[in-house]
């Protein structure tokens, strides 16, 4: 999901080009200006009516008329103008994309002019706003959408398709391979493959031609105002022009289509992560006529106008900072910074000048400021030199650099430009100081929570000069002031102020408040007061006197007077979320949405509250249905033994100790000695157990390896994944590296992978074995590699646990895939004695493109039959035949169980492996195993497989007639083998 504020020629974009290098506009006005010269301090401007924006967008669909941008946020259809909401639609159901068909293919009122997505379903609507009507439904969730010839694009795993605008039911493209592909106009398109290939059509898609030696290794396609603009791996760039020719010698001309315009105007900096308001709502100050101060995270700081959302000027600080945070006092607008070892206070007012630093070397990590909005500024610490000792905490036992509430007995407060005023608690309130606020003129109140329900004979509040301390009991009803907090250190804190009576209003953390806050009022007698919260209430979010009340019904209330009162105000469009996840006094960000503006005084205007409609909370994804079916039966009794108090996969002759599990692939399992750190000792030992791929005896293989074996600073691998390589009539396993860290020699060591030097390959990987030699296809979709390596000579006594070695994994070529190619699943393996690489998709599509053993290149792809007329190898129509390609190919979902063929047992739809003989006219199973769950053997049936397990089950068809198979299922110190015969397949 991109985050973007809106795309109007007035909005402000996340991608929007800076200034250039040019110094950026002062966030003050020229001396003469609105509201004095740069030296006069600015006033706060009023907000308005609050109101509701779109901040973070899922889809910009287009810009019509009157530069109303259309998007899809939070699954529901949004108009805007600038920052602001113009319409909503309250849909009945909450849609995944949405765009609007090419321009030459449909008419203004074409049924299905705008297209809608839901997982698996379609709709169209004639306008963005109007009424929304089914399509269809598709064999897989659609993941994206694109321009064709002849209508809109939709990309599924399961296949590429597209919606004809005049309305109907989406039919399927026919282009074998399909990674990425887009179309400029009636006439023509470019497609990319997934083995990297370009084709490109300039009749309409009567006819494509080869492209890929002019466009080589081509990422991306995008429309440029006219032209089909190719990104390639080379960082270059190709055009394909109107005449359909392929020029290099120009840049793109025109705006990116489906993307909005971008703002040049734009100051802030397009590599924050976030946008001006959303700045604005967690870390923003009111400014002039009506803008705000905006501060990053990074410290970057901008003026900015929020009837567009574009950050008009930016103020360059005079040195880096790492943090930033705006406020204002009685007679300034301040900005305070803290970076390694220094925190600034600067005038904004001034253009940043700085005003006054504070040394941090040694400084505990407990808040560095205070204010009392609109007063004073306060520092945690002394106003010359280092920050004293931490006192001992006589509450928590602890020191309060750690998340204790106790605060600096030393208080540094503003009391003018340059002038400064110390306080300094005494030895008897210096352990129990949970707060400072300033005051005007250097004046501070210390407030100190002593531990108990009663004082005990203290007195509530003494004044010495201009420091008045204020002391309660932690536990004095109705306080519960905690002696912990799980909020981390801030910059900057407003929580409370002091009235001009003396009175302390604001919030003080409570153990039993939601969000650990309570509001809180203290009389100037030092008596406190806690005013209730809206009923239901189980968050609070607060900056200052402003908060957001958040209850179980997901009604919001506001208070501007540091919870004396709340009143509910509407939520957001749409059914947009309504957890705030942050305030300042501009407004609140509510995850899609963010809220502008405050109901100050009395007189503002009710809010429509009616709740809107909720979106749907996570649903855990469904696992697509197999395409085929293996069909089995129980051929006999199972035979199982068993032998208690082992944590052994398997039986065991003797009880295996309990150790940290961890899971190999689908087929074994491993044993750590746990250490309770990450730190592994090399003295120590791993079991490693496993069943050999494709075994009809599924013999358990069981080896103690070193840890050594992994270097000098072992590690807990906790799942070791592998890649697959078909040798001859057995598949091999390799290690793979996970999380950058590879395993493979403790399971070369095992026997159970094949050894490539020592090292692991990157996931996925599928090869094969020619002569002496192991050609591996490996890598993602950002990068997939040909490597070859030099296998070490099998020997006859080879035993479980020795060293083993080969030669050095040589990569051979390098292919970066196209946007797309990730949906296809890879098989590897022979035709002939020429090796093959075949891509698969969800729907069973899949093509095959012959590999160059010494280059590593992959050529012209060839349509193969789809899986979904797998046979097995035993029928009759699957007799050998010179143009089948055998090869290895892993899968999820694509082969399953017969439904009430084995009772109680299932596919997992987790992992499998089969070996397959493919050609243009048929598919036919030589051997499968997958993954399965028994609740017969399992006491439990989770989502997924508990590690140090394996369930699977394997059949081969090697001769006539049915399939021979077997079940097993290995748990810790049990183990349970029956056989199957297993018929064929069915659909």
């Amino acid at each position: 999901m991109r985050r973007a504020a809106l795309g109007s020629a007035c909005a402000l974009l996340v991608a929007a080009a800076s200034c250039g290098g040019a110094r950026p506009a002062s966030i003050t006005p020229p001396a003469g200006g609105a509201a004095g010269a740069a030296t006069a301090t600015p006033r706060a401007s009023a907000l308005g009516t609050p109101r509701w924006i779109v901040e973070e967008i899922t889809d910009w669909v287009e810009r019509a008329e009157a530069g109303v941008d259309r998007w899809l946020v939070g699954g529901r259809r949004v108009e805007t103008r600038g920052a602001d909401v113009v319409e909503a639609v309250e849909d009945k159901s909450d849609y995944e994309g949405a765009t609007v068909a090419p321009p030459w293919s449909a008419a203004p009122d074409a049924p299905s002019r705008y297209v809608l997505w839901r997982e698996r379903e379609v709709f169209g609507a004639a306008t963005w706003l109007g009424e929304v009507r089914p399509l269809g439904e598709l064999p897989a969730p659609v993941q994206g959408s694109f321009d064709w010839l002849d209508g809109t694009g939709l990309v599924t795993e399961a296949g590429v398709f597209v919606v004809p605008p005049g309305g109907g039911a989406p039919r399927e493209l026919d282009l074998p391979g399909f990674a990425t592909g887009l179309a400029a106009d009636a006439r023509r398109a470019l497609v990319l493959t997934v083995f990297g290939h370009a084709r490109l059509t300039t009749d309409g898609g009567a006819t494509f031609r080869d492209v890929s030696a002019e466009l080589p290794e081509a990422l991306l396609v995008e429309v440029r105002g006219e032209d089909l603009h190719v990104l390639l791996h080379s960082e270059e760039s190709r055009l394909v022009d109107a005449r359909g020719a392929i020029v290099s010698d120009r840049a793109p001309q025109g705006p990116a289509r489906h993307r909005p315009p971008p703002d040049l105007d734009d100051h802030w900096p397009d590599d924050l992560g976030m946008t001006p308001l959303d700045a604005a709502t967690s870390r923003g100050l009111r400014w002039l006529e009506g803008d705000v101060i905006a501060v990053a995270e990074n410290g970057t700081v901008a003026r900015v106008d929020l009837r567009t959302g574009r950050a008009n000027a930016r103020l360059v600080l005079p040195t880096p900072e790492q943090s930033c945070a705006p406020l204002r006092v009685k007679d300034a607008a301040l900005l305070v910074c803290e970076s390694d070892n220094r925190a600034t206070v600067l005038d904004l007012a001034s253009g940043g000048r700085v005003e006054r630093t504070f040394d941090l070397p040694g400084a505990p990590s407990w808040d560095r400021f205070v204010v009392a909005d609109g007063e004073a500024l306060g520092f945690l610490g002394p106003c010359e030199g280092p920050a004293p000792g931490s006192p001992a905490d006589v509450v928590a036992s602890a020191s309060p650099t750690n998340a204790s509430n106790q605060r600096s007995p030393v208080f540094c407060v503003r009391a003018g430009p340059g002038a400064w005023v110390e306080h300094r608690l005494s030895l008897a309130d210096a352990s129990d100081v949970v707060a400072w606020i300033p005051r005007a003129e250097g004046a501070a109140v210390a407030l100190v929570a002593i531990p108990g329900t009663f004082l005990h004979g203290a007195p509530r509040v003494t004044t010495r000069g201009p420091l008045r301390v204020v002391r309660v009991a932690r536990n004095e009803p109705p306080l519960d002031i905690t002696t912990y907090t799980s909020d981390s250190s801030v910059l900057l804190t407003r929580a409370l102020h002091v009235t001009p009576d003396g009175t302390i209003e604001g919030w003080l953390p409570s153990a039993h408040g939601p969000s650990n806050l309570a509001a809180v009022t203290i009389d100037p007698e030092g008596h406190a007061r806690q005013h209730p919260l809206p009923a239901q209430t189980v968050s609070v979010t607060t900056s200052g006197r402003f908060a957001i009340a958040r209850t179980e019904a997901n009604r919001l209330f506001e208070t501007t007077n540091y919870g004396r009162t709340f009143r509910p105000v509407a939520p957001p469009p749409s059914g947009g979320s309504t957890e705030p996840l942050s305030c300042s006094e501009v407004g609140c960000q509510f995850g899609t949405f963010l809220r502008i503006g405050w109901n100050e005084g009395p007189d503002a205007p009710a809010e429509d509250t009616t709740p809107a409609r909720q979106a749907p909370g996570y649903q855990r994804t469904i696992p697509d249905p197999p395409l085929v079916r293996l069909a089995c039966r129980f051929a006999g009794p199972g035979e199982g033994k068993r032998i208690p108090e082992s944590f052994g996969l398997g039986y065991t002759q003797a009880p295996i100790a309990r150790m940290a599990p961890g899971r190999i692939g689908f087929t074994g399992g491993m044993l750590i000695p746990w250490s309770g750190t990450p730190q592994l000792a090399t003295s120590a030992d791993a079991e490693i157990a496993f069943v050999p791929l494709l075994d009809l005896a599924a013999p358990i293989t069981r080896a103690t390896v070193p840890l050594s074996r992994l270097g000098s600073s072992p590690f807990h691998p906790h799942e070791i994944r592998l890649g697959y390589v078909l040798d001859g009539a057995k598949v091999r396993a390799v290690a793979t590296s996970g999380y950058g860290r590879c395993a493979a020699p403790l399971t070369d060591d095992a026997g159970l992978t094949m050894p490539i030097g020592g090292g692991c390959t990157e996931e996925p990987t599928v090869g094969v074995v020619l002569g002496s030699r192991a050609l591996l296809v490996h890598g993602a979709s950002i990068r997939r590699a040909v490597s070859t390596v030099e296998l070490p000579r099998q020997t006859r006594d080879k035993t479980p646990g020795r060293p083993v070695s080969a030669g050095v994994l040589r990569e051979l070529g390098s292919l970066h895939p196209p946007n797309g190619a990730h949906r296809y699943d890879l098989a590897a393996g022979l035709r002939g004695q020429s090796p093959v690489v075949i891509a698969v998709d969800a729907a069973g599509d899949a093509v095959l493109a012959p590999l160059d053993p010494d280059r590593g290149a992959l050529g012209a792809e060839t349509r193969l039959v789809s899986l979904e007329g797998l046979l097995a190898a035993s029928d009759p129509r699957c007799a050998p035949a010179p143009d089948d390609a055998r090869v290895v190919l892993p899968f999820d979902t694509a082969i399953g169980l017969a439904q009430g063929s084995l009772l109680g047992v299932t596919a997992s739809g987790s992992a499998g492996l089969a070996v397959l003989r493919w050609s243009e006219a048929r598919v036919c199973l030589e051997a499968v195993e997958i993954a399965v769950r028994d609740e017969r053997h399992e006491p439990e049936l989770g989502a997924y497989d508990p590690p140090g397990t394996v369930r699977k089950l394997v059949a081969r068809f090697d001769g006539k007639g049915p399939g021979k198979g077997t079940l097993v299922v290995l748990g810790f110190g049990a183990e349970v083998r029956q056989p199957l015969t297993c018929e064929g397949i069915v659909r």
